[in-house]
């Protein structure tokens, strides 16, 4: 495993225009995470958690300051690599799942490995088995998305973004949608998954039991992490 961070950023800065008004969001922020460490992140509503999770993924650009993924900085890729070195680096699991109700669930958690163009089509189909299995969900990969229960879908959502057994997981309000016992379920899972695989975890999360789990808690407040 290596030794740099799984994600450094420094500096960082994001702003919005809103008419004739320059709104701050993220300010001179400085954020490591190393291999395998699970931190989390709280803060209240619009302060810019979402915002961060975005940046720090490559989903949005930053007004100044960088972002590293394993020492490799972001600045320097182009459209189509910085995406490709996205799906294979980073599983992003999102409060609203998105997954796509048109095809089944196998197929929603093999579209992680389509877009990282990683492994033939046999060797994905088998290792998306297999994950399915690993969440619980081993005899629903033929059903469609809109015959799965809400903490269903966010098991499928998991299965999709450590598909591709990727260095970092992302997620935003992960168990926002769900109740409290089925998102304490999500977060066993979650974490034990990561735990297991060494992958590191950034958690955005209004949860503070959810976020005590965590190697390290951080707060944001304006635009900056607390000390």
């Amino acid at each position: 495993m290596s030794d740099e961070p799984a994600i450094e950023v420094a500096r960082l800065a994001k702003s919005y225009r809103t008419g004739a008004v320059q709104l701050p969001v993220l300010q001179g922020v400085d954020f490591q995470v190393a291999p395998g460490e699970f931190v989390s992140i709280q803060g209240e509503s619009g302060c810019g958690k979402t915002t961060f999770l975005n940046v720090i993924g490559g989903l949005e650009t930053p007004d100044s300051g960088y972002v590293k993924w394993n020492g490799v900085g972001l600045d320097g890729l182009n459209r189509n690599a910085l995406a490709r070195e996205r799906a294979r680096f980073i599983g992003i699991v999102f409060q609203s799942y998105y997954l796509v109700p048109e095809i089944d669930v196998l197929q929603n958690v093999l579209m992680a490995m389509r877009i990282a163009q990683q492994s033939s089509a046999k060797d994905s189909v088998a290792a998306a088995k297999t994950m399915l299995e690993r969440v619980g969900l081993g005899d629903r990969g033929g059903q469609m998305p809109a015959t799965l229960s809400g903490g269903e879908r966010q098991r499928v959502a998991i299965a999709r973004a450590l598909l591709t057994r990727p260095r970092l997981i992302l997620a935003d309000e992960p168990t926002g949608n769900l109740d409290e016992r089925t998102g304490n379920a999500i977060m066993d899972l979650l974490e034990s998954l990561c735990r297991e695989t060494q992958t590191a975890l950034v958690l955005v999360t209004h949860n503070a039991e959810h976020a005590a789990r965590a190697d390290r808690q951080l707060t944001l407040t304006k635009g900056c992490f607390d000390a």
